[in-house]
């Protein structure tokens, strides 16, 4: 242990002390001169002088150095070190040590959040002057809670605020948020201590990057604790009806994972907050089973729906919500040849009409012309092999599909293409030409089908989705303009600054030709078939993928989407997105017209607080707890109510693990070693510079020349006390 100065120049200040020991050494006794009305009665008597003098008031003389002592020592900023961090200096260096603290959902089960508190606390307390810290949490995303600091205690008091919430697990958001503060540290000795459950989805999704070059990955696990899990996963709902009411039937799915999950469990469903069934259910060691509930019949208004889950001997689980309501009826005009009515195309008109467990209305029209009485509350319009309307008739049709309105077109025979009105070209995908014949005994297939798009999105997960059975044996040419792009933009959308009508292939032939496109103006879609939807020019009708093909293309046409009944807790969904599910009209600017404004919108939480909601295109929500959230139109919901719930992510509950091992391998495979790209701390610092660091930190850490400064006003407030009670100032100082 010993005791340096920052700023030793100013001890030379301590020559001052010797001011106070001149003033006390010279200071003489004037005598005082007394007036005598006669002098012939004194004698005059010679003045020795002084030969020799001495300190008479040594408490004042003391009290007078050592103030100007102490000040001189605070000026100096001295600095208490131990022999232990002195040795370090020239070894080990400087340590910069990052807590980077798992808080997903995940560590919410039994005592890991517990553990991971008294974790991080243990690293705290180990840590000894001038070791440097700082504190970073993360779910889903990393943030920095605690700047690097010499002070333990602000970490300590960060931890006492900070619960476990409910994203995701992304180690490597905590990992990079860590990375930015090792990067700027001069430092030669790096540690990352992370505390986590380790679980392995929560490092296989996100970007990994590794640490800086001789960083040290210190792992702690608080996840091995042989705790299964058991949770509801999700919640599908099928529409029907019966006897003119809709109802659903409503179908849990619970995962079982680990033989320490309980075996049984009670499966309650509730609406509108009241119990309405349940179910006990025995679960298999691994994996899921499904619960089957009773056909409940919807009212007219929405409903909230939560599925508990109360495992046998054990706590229960955060309850699964959901939220439904009557799905609108989807009105569809088909528009036939002359002999509509007649039976001549059953094959489309029962397609049209199942509606897969959504109310559909379907109404027919001979020829190509249509009215207003016809398209009113029309959702869309298919036309199958006629003619497109000219006139009034196609103004009001091409008005309708402006405003949001689908238009399906099948070619044919009778469709004549040629003789359609100029006016339908910026409605139409391309430039539609004469009849392809194919093969008559092979056909053509389709190949080339876009399954990101939402009409043929049923068909992903299907390896023998059948699309590829039909056989056209003719259809016509279809000429896309040239801006158009070559491929179909992911998921149905346009490329990124591209122009929203511009048209796109959705599905080929195989030898390329398009067979289904589309193309978007104002609000509504436009939808071109290129060969026939009845059986005269292919085998499509009789396939079994005919019926769920047409069915999406009119629900894609009308802008029909099953509404989402539950979203992930943090997932980012578009602010225009849910202005529109709550029934606000879509902001799109018209030539010649100003954007339509955002109306007022309330995001309110289940809390009950609520936030203005942006109405832009691109401005991202999130939904941050579990829960029911209102988005809520003009003032007090004047203008449309639309309720969303929100779940935690469901894949938190997988208990599969990383080998912490395989992580430092992955982000710091030197860690602790001191492979190649270390940095020792006299290469990086010098022992010179180190040591001064050192002294910079461990004096602002201590703060010692305040003690001194106070000291000093203490002896200068005695010291004045002192010479008030001595003797006065005309007695004699100084004697032989």
């Amino acid at each position: 242990m010993g005791l340096s100065f920052l700023t030793p120049l100013f001890l030379a200040g301590l020559l001052a002390i010797s001011v106070p020991i001149f003033i006390h050494l010279i200071r003489r006794h004037q005598g005082k001169k007394l007036d005598f009305p006669s002098l012939m009665f004194l004698r005059q008597l010679p003045v020795r002088s002084v030969k020799r003098l001495r300190v008479r008031d040594w408490p004042l003389l003391l009290l007078r150095a050592a103030a100007l002592a102490l000040i001189v020592l605070a000026f100096a900023r001295p600095v208490l070190q131990i022999g232990a961090q002195e040795e370090g200096v020239g070894g080990d260096g400087l340590r910069e040590v990052v807590v980077v603290l798992d808080r997903s959902w995940s560590m919410t089960r039994g005592d890991r959040w517990d553990d991971a508190l008294g974790e991080a606390r243990d690293v705290l307390n180990g840590l000894v002057a001038p070791d440097r810290v700082a504190l970073v949490v993360f779910d889903a995303s990393g943030r920095v809670v605690v700047e690097p600091t010499l002070e333990p205690g602000r970490v300590a008091a960060a931890l006492d605020t900070i619960r476990a919430g409910w994203g995701g697990t992304q180690v490597g958001a905590g990992l990079q948020a860590a990375r930015g503060i090792l990067e700027a540290s001069e430092r030669s000795r790096r540690e990352v201590v992370l505390i986590s459950d380790f679980q392995l989805r929560g490092w296989e999704e996100g970007v990994h990057e590794q640490l800086p070059a001789g960083t040290t990955l210190v792992p702690v696990d608080v996840g091995d604790d042989g705790i299964g899990s058991l949770i509801v996963s999700d919640v599908t709902l099928e529409h029907s009806f019966f006897e003119g009411r809709q109802r659903v039937h409503p179908q849990v799915r619970i995962i079982r994972s680990g033989a320490e999950a309980p075996s049984q469990a009670r499966v309650a469903l509730e609406m509108d907050g009241r119990e309405v069934e349940s179910r006990t259910v025995e679960l298999p060691t691994e994996g899921a089973v499904a619960v089957a509930f009773e056909p409940i019949t919807l009212p007219d208004a929405g409903v909230r729906g939560a599925v508990r889950l109360e495992p046998q001997g054990a706590a229960a689980e955060e309850p699964f919500r959901f939220f439904f309501s009557p799905q609108q009826v989807l009105s569809i005009l088909l528009v036939e040849g002359a002999n509509a009515g007649a039976g001549n195309n059953p094959y489309l008109r029962s397609a049209l009409s199942i509606g897969g467990g959504q109310a559909v209305q379907v109404r027919t029209r001979a020829g190509g012309q249509v009215t207003a009485a016809d398209l009113q509350g029309t959702d869309v319009a298919v036309f199958s092999d006629v003619p497109l309307p000219s006139g009034a008739s196609g103004s009001l049709l091409r008005a309708f599909i402006r405003q949001g309105g689908g238009l399906v077109i099948a070619t044919g025979a009778a469709s004549t293409p040629a003789t359609w009105e100029s006016d339908w070209d910026e409605f139409l995908p391309g430039e539609v030409g004469m009849p392809v014949d194919r093969n008559p005994l092979r056909g053509g297939t389709l190949t080339g089908v876009d399954r990101d798009h939402p009409i043929f999105s049923p068909f992903t997960a299907l390896a023998g989705s059948g699309l590829g059975g039909p056989r056209f044996y003719r259809y016509r040419t279809l000429v896309l303009p040239p801006e158009a792009p070559a491929q179909p933009t992911p998921g149905g959308g346009v490329e990124e600054g591209a122009r929203p009508d511009v048209p796109l292939v959705i599905a080929r032939f195989d030898d390329g030709a398009p067979a289904l496109a589309e193309r978007t103006v104002g609000l509504g879609h436009v939808l071109l078939w290129t060969s026939t939807l009845d059986n005269s020019w292919t085998d499509f009708p009789i396939h079994p993928v005919f019926l769920p093909v047409v069915q999406e293309m009119a629900r894609y046409a009308a802008s029909e989407r099953e509404a989402e009944p539950y979203f992930t807790v943090g997932q980012p969904l578009d602010a225009e997105f849910l202005l529109t599910e709550a029934g606000a009209p879509a902001p799109v600017a018209r030539p010649g017209e100003a954007p339509v404004p955002a109306p007022l919108a309330i995001l309110v939480g289940p809390d009950g607080v609520g936030a203005e909601l942006g109405g832009e295109a691109g401005d991202l929500v999130q939904l941050p707890v579990p829960g029911f959230y209102e988005v809520r139109l003009g003032e007090d919901g004047a203008d449309g109510t639309r309720t969303f719930a929100a779940n935690p992510d469901v894949a938190e509950a997988d208990p599969t693990r990383i080998d912490p091992q395989e992580l430092i391998l992955a982000v710091a495979p030197g860690s602790g070693s001191g492979g190649e790209g270390a940095e020792p701390a006299d290469d990086a610092l010098g022992n010179a510079a180190a040591a001064a660091t050192l002294l910079q930190e461990g004096e602002r850490r201590q703060g010692a020349w305040r003690f001194f400064l106070l000291g000093a006003v203490l002896l200068l407030v005695s010291e004045a006390l002192v010479a008030s009670r001595t003797r006065p100032l005309n007695r004699a100082l100084l004697e032989e």
